[in-house]
């Protein structure tokens, strides 16, 4: 790492993420100048406002310019989709001291975010979805059945079509627009024609908008060339205004030009709504060309091009978004979900791996930081050096990349329909969702969290939740009087699908009030479609459309049968009614039946082919009745096994289950088995996982597994680590992540936070530093079974 870069990097890190008030206050002053517009270019509007208005921020040492705050690490506030920011209201003193995703907020800001959100009040689109969500509904997500999400994030998480914006800068698409209203005029207007026009219209705005953003940027960086005494700096500075007088009004032509035209086009996606999930996609392949005719031209050296991707990975680490205190502990650690994919096959099925993915291995691993998340497309003929540098860095505790399976990814994209170019294209969308690349599909991971153990127990209690006493699932029969496993998963299943529809039915809901009031034009720029339709994104101008949501705690679901079967139905050491007992009580008093359920009943993650494939069923029946429902677009839902860190929240929901989880802890995390319960070694746990038929459900499965550093140290210790994820990728497995971290630096870290504040882990489908989250997430990590080898 040069110099320059561990400045920056430690003034980013020693700095406690912040609150801006800065957008907050620009877009209701916007919003109250501009109401009464078109929708379309009412939210157009607002960005321009925001950008032309926004402070310019230039840092010594940076080398790519444009920011979305005035602060070094911080998040915006987006009024229009949650005054339930009220939540601020009440939160915002305690926002500095809270126990997860603390944030610094002056008194004088304080004053101002306090003041805008009077304006707010019942004016967002969580307020009215509040308002419009019918009482059945409402009370299932309080009995805890489900979480719909969306309501306080933008539903656009896309990847966009970096062939084309590249390859065009923003000049060529506005006249591009502009071609089209003219073309548009030359015939009889209709409804249809007109809303088109206007949406057309709405581009061209915030594509000047952003050209002149990028020059506001260069003016100001032309004002410290002239001010410094540093030669070299000013050098810098004059060619980085150089660069932004040209992109992303015009394509790039070095590569430091790429660099900033992709991050100047990133950051105001984060600017115009609550973005996530903006996917840089296939990094090593999209500017491999740049580089390459750099460095063969001497522009440029290994050296510099890595410390262009680090300022990068800089800026990227540097967005977040702001949660209130459920959304915090269930996101926990500041994600925002910004992959950064490296490898995979290209269009003609060869390896894709280039000197660029190498680099951003070395980038990321002199950098550790949170942001962006790598993901390693690996397949059969990804080089051998790759996986072995790959491996290394998790092996010494970085956590990153991830490991996905080019080939499963591929079948998943396949049977959603895609074609094999896209399929072999393929990216994410949220941390592990799988969908066809290049800006040809909106992947929208907002639909939220299937509770699938509350589900359990509402068929326990035949529809009724025994927290809150509300009758909120079906009738499916009391337990007592099943006679064998199958009846009661026969209820189950019943009560899944009810639930199911009923999730569907509320992100339907809210994502049709997003299309309405909170259209992305930015946004759409970049999908393949929407300018050729005329539509925004949740409007359904993309090529494909998925809405993804997520079955969660599935291995306590699993866990939980298995013990109903084997417990009551064969060694009948309890009837139906004393197990449904137990767990109302909460094993009070019993412990010792408890400890029997834990230990002997058998449980997911040790490679049991009948229990892993029991699983693997109610998963793919449950994925298939998800993909038979519409999305509010005309798209289709597609699910996944993945909690986040929801399963600490959605754990507090659930009363006592029968594998002898207690009340209100956490469920299992993601597609992995209960923590502490696969018991047969990282294969067995591995090969559970595998089973999970993943290419059918459309969506994606997350698996976080854990080495003790002391059990994969040394060379043979990586070739274990490669070996588990090489057999893991090469037999159905979809993705694999790891973190190498003993208990007792975890342990030391709670303590000591300020001496170990550069530890990062996977919490989930991201990176997060660890002594950043709160005590409870931090925990669950801790408690995950630590395989020695």
């Amino acid at each position: 790492m040069t110099d320059r870069m561990a400045k920056l990097r430690e003034n980013q890190r020693k700095v406690k993420p912040a609150i801006s008030a800065e957008r907050l206050l620009l877009a209701t002053e916007a919003y109250k100048k501009y109401a009464g517009e078109p929708i379309w270019l009412f939210r157009a509007h607002i960005l321009e406002y925001v950008l032309d208005h926004k402070k310019i921020v230039i840092r010594d040492g940076e080398l790519l310019l444009g920011s979305a705050t005035e602060k070094i690490r911080a998040g915006l506030i987006f009024p229009e989709y949650s005054s339930g920011l009220m939540w601020l209201k009440g939160e915002l003193p305690g926002m500095p001291t809270r126990a997860t995703d603390a944030m610094d907020v002056t008194a004088e800001e304080q004053k101002t975010i306090l003041e805008c959100l009077d304006y707010w009040d019942n004016k967002s689109t969580e307020d009215i979805m509040n308002a419009t969500m019918p009482q059945w509904i409402k009370d299932a997500e309080t009995a805890g059945a489900f979480k719909s999400g969306g309501r306080g994030l933008s539903s656009s998480a896309i990847s966009m079509n970096f062939k084309r914006m590249l390859g065009h800068g923003f000049r060529w698409h506005i006249e591009d627009c502009q071609r089209r209203i003219d073309e548009a005029y030359e015939t009889p207007m209709t409804l249809e024609k007109e809303q088109k026009v206007l949406y057309w219209k709405s581009l061209i705005v915030v594509m000047e908008a952003t050209i002149r953003f990028a020059h506001r940027n260069a003016e100001e960086a032309e004002k410290l060339a002239e001010e410094t005494q540093d030669n070299a700096r000013r050098e810098e500075l004059l060619e980085m205004a150089r660069i932004c007088r040209k992109v992303p009004e015009f394509p790039p032509e070095t590569f430091w030009e790429a660099i900033q035209h992709e991050w100047m086009m990133h950051v105001v996606m984060h600017i115009e709504c609550n973005a996530h999930s903006t996917q840089l996609h296939r990094f090593d392949v999209w500017f491999y060309p740049y580089y390459k005719k750099d460095l063969e031209a001497g522009k440029i050296d290994r050296e510099r091009g890595i410390e262009l991707i680090e300022q990068l990975m800089l800026k990227i680490d540097s967005l977040f978004f702001i949660a209130d205190n459920y959304y915090a502990k269930a996101n926990a650690g500041l994600p925002t979900w910004q992959n950064m994919h490296l490898g995979g096959y290209t269009e003609d099925g060869e390896d894709a791996c280039n000197e660029l993915t190498e680099m951003a291995l070395d980038a990321a691993y002199e950098m550790r930081l949170s942001n962006p998340p790598l993901i390693l497309r690996y397949n059969k003929k990804t080089p051998e050096h790759i996986v072995n540098k790959a491996t290394k860095m998790i092996q010494e505790g970085l956590a990153n990349p991830a490991f996905f399976s080019d080939d499963t990814a591929i079948k998943i994209v396949l049977n959603k329909g895609g074609t094999l170019k896209e399929a072999r294209d393929w990216c994410t969308t949220g941390c592990v969702e799988t969908m066809p690349g290049c800006g040809q599909a909106d992947g929208s991971p907002i639909g939220g969290y299937l509770n699938m153990p509350k589900v359990l127990e509402l068929t326990l209690h035949n529809g009724k939740d025994p927290r809150t006493g509300l009758e909120v699932g079906l009738k499916t029969g009391d337990p007592r009087n099943f006679k064998n496993i199958e009846e009661f998963i026969k209820a189950y299943e019943k009560q899944l699908y009810y639930f199911a529809d009923m999730h569907t039915y509320a992100v339907n809901a809210t994502m049709s009030v997003q299309a309405y009031y909170l259209p992305c034009v930015y946004h759409s720029i970049f999908l393949d479609g929407c300018i050729e339709r005329g539509k925004t994104i949740q409007e359904g101008g993309a090529n494909q459309m998925f809405t993804s949501l997520f079955m969660a705690g599935p291995a306590t679901a699993a866990d939980s049968i298995n013990a109903i079967e084997f417990a009551v139905f064969k060694e009948k050491k309890l009837t139906m009614d004393e197990l449904i007992q137990l767990c109302d009580d909460n094993f009070e008093g019993n412990e010792a039946m408890r400890q029997y359920l834990i230990n002997r009943a058998p449980k997911y993650g040790n490679d049991i082919e009948e229990l892993d494939q029991r699983l693997a069923d109610i998963i793919e029946n449950l994925a298939h009745h998800y993909q038979a429902i519409q999305d509010c677009r005309g798209g289709r839902y597609s699910a996944g096994n993945m909690t986040q860190t929801h399963n600490v929240p959605l754990g507090s929901y659930c009363g006592a289950t029968p594998d002898g989880r207690l009340a209100h802890t956490p469920i299992s995390d993601n597609a992995s088995p209960m923590m502490g319960r696969d018991t047969s070694g990282p294969t067995a746990s591995a090969n559970s996982v595998a089973k999970m038929h993943i290419e059918h459900n459309h969506a994606a499965q997350l698996y976080n597994i854990r080495f003790d550093p002391h059990g994969v140290a040394g060379e043979n210790g990586a070739k274990i680590i490669e070996g588990i994820f090489r057999n893991y990728c090469e037999n159905g497995g979809y993705h694999i992540q790891a973190n190498v971290v003993d208990n007792e630096t975890l342990r030391k870290a709670q303590k000591d936070p300020e001496n170990y504040r550069d530890i990062v882990v996977r919490v989930s489908g991201y990176l997060a530093y660890f002594t950043e989250l709160d005590e409870s997430v931090q925990n669950t990590i801790i408690d995950r079974t630590i395989h020695l080898a």
